[in-house]
């Protein structure tokens, strides 16, 4: 399942939000409530690059069944240019 960041502006009142979740949808202003605000820009989230320590990992979303995801670990790089590298060739 795929997970992403949507990235809000309201017109209305100039007001910006993020709101992360599983599918593309409308939200409410949380500033003026103006409603069905479409986001204009999404950042896939399936897929990404935690620094956990000194290491960096690269982690996989692995359930959406709630607001929040859950993501498990597929590797872990001592440098980010090797988890960069790795994440590149899994989303290819």
């Amino acid at each position: 399942m795929a997970w992403f960041r949507h990235h809000f502006y309201c017109e209305g009142c100039d007001g910006t939000w993020l709101k992360e979740a599983a599918l593309a949808a409308e939200a409410d202003c949380p500033f003026c409530r103006a409603r069905d605000v479409f986001p204009y820009r999404r950042e896939d989230r399936t897929l990404i690059i935690e620094q956990q320590g000194a290491a960096f990992a690269v982690l996989a979303i692995a359930n959406t069944s709630s607001s929040e995801p859950a993501y498990r670990r597929l590797r872990r790089f001592a440098e980010r240019g090797q988890a960069q590298a790795y994440l590149a060739a899994k989303r290819a």
